[in-house]
């Protein structure tokens, strides 16, 4: 019982700090504001996921002979403390094209510690909570994130005149010291699991078609991130005025749904995806139809996506948890988030390209991708 508690405590603060330092709205908003080229913002997104989820396939075939799955998470809650000490280095210092590189470079290296914690977590959690309590673990680490978030957010919307010249640099602060709780929350939990010790080659790796399929549905699924810039981007405004905003929004879709969701997700990880995965659409055909400049409506829009890409995580998390066991499930789980991440990429860099060519708005087509999403949930096997 208190290694649950120790965990949810620190998958809040984990939570807690990537909310701050979303890539759909604090970096976004800091590129905006330190004057980095615009495209540089199209690839925030990408980087973010494809750096977690491309080497976790190499980390997964590494961990086959170490058992102390712990030992890994601490070097990558490590890596993201000093990746955005990096970032603060870099507005500090700098503005324009240079500030926006190193931005992005700390962005790299911030994701590849997230993409060792993200894989050795899952050990952490499955040993902590069994099956059928994974999904509400989850959720009841995201919902304290959010209440913790909502916290920060609102004396930032209320004193924004005193703090629009700093609310950036404080965001970036609070961030690095919730990653930097996290370490020492989690640090007394340790874990190990059952590892090979026969001569198998260390690249060869085997999977039913379960894999195979999980990818292809989970990467029509990313569109509810890549979207999110977007509710940002097409609103004229200044992002430090709608950065607290979006945040709040953010954090108080954490608070009302992951738990709902973390429920729904240990009933039917499938049903989860497909229920978000419809929300997702319908903040999309809000984005696209709703045309107006009301911070309100902006704000209600990305309200609804953020409840619906909770939904979309707390899925695709509980299926991977429920689907395999053991060294099985990592192995899963790597192998998957690193077809994931190049995925991103391939998308990000498409995305991108077609944005100035277009003459209509790249989230039509992001919304065609959601609705394929949906309904190609149908051939995912039961996890349970």
């Amino acid at each position: 019982m208190k290694q649950k508690k120790l965990l949810i405590a620190g998958l809040s603060l984990n939570k807690l700090a990537d909310l701050l330092i979303s890539a759909k709205t604090t970096l976004t908003a800091l590129l905006v504001s330190v004057g980095a080229p615009v495209w540089m913002i199209g690839w925030l997104v990408p980087i973010r996921e494809s750096g977690a989820l491309l080497p976790q396939v190499l980390i997964s075939i590494y961990l086959r002979k170490h058992a102390q799955r712990h030992i890994v998470w601490r070097i990558g809650m490590i890596t993201q403390v000093f990746s955005v000490v990096g970032m603060l280095l870099s507005v500090i210092l700098f503005s324009g094209f240079i500030a926006g590189i190193l931005v992005l470079a700390s962005l790299v290296l911030l994701s590849l510690g997230r993409s060792a914690c993200s894989l050795t977590v899952k050990d952490m959690e499955a040993d902590v909570a069994k099956k059928g309590e994974r999904g509400n673990l989850i959720g009841v680490a995201s919902t304290v994130s959010g209440v913790v978030t909502l916290v920060i957010a609102i004396p930032l919307v209320i004193y924004d005149g005193a703090l629009t010249s700093n609310i950036l640099l404080v965001v970036l602060c609070a961030s690095m010291l919730a990653f930097i709780l996290t370490l020492i929350c989690v640090w007394p939990i340790k874990t190990r699991v059952e590892v090979e010790n026969s001569s198998k080659n260390t690249f060869s790796i085997n999977f039913d078609t379960t894999i195979y399929k999980f990818i292809f549905v989970r990467g029509l699924f990313v569109h509810s991130a890549l979207v999110a810039p977007y509710f940002m981007i097409e609103r004229n405004g200044d992002v430090k005025e709608l950065l607290p905003i979006y945040i709040g929004a953010e954090a108080t879709a954490a608070l009302l749904s992951s738990i709902i969701w973390g429920k729904i997700a240990d009933k039917s990880a499938k049903l989860t995806l497909r229920l978000s995965g419809l929300l997702a659409l319908g903040a999309c055909v809000g984005l696209l139809f709703w045309q107006t400049s009301s911070i309100v409506t902006s704000a209600l829009l990305f309200f609804v996506l953020s409840v619906a890409h909770a939904g979309v995580r707390t899925g695709r998390k509980t299926y991977s948890l429920d689907v395999k066991e053991g060294h099985d499930r990592t192995e899963l789980v790597g192998f998957s988030n690193t077809a994931i991440g190049i995925i991103l990429l391939a998308f990000g860099a498409l995305y991108a390209a077609l944005a100035p060519a277009l003459s209509f708005s790249v989230v039509y087509i992001m919304a065609g991708m959601l609705l394929l999403a949906v309904a190609t949930t149908v051939i995912l096997p039961d996890e349970k």
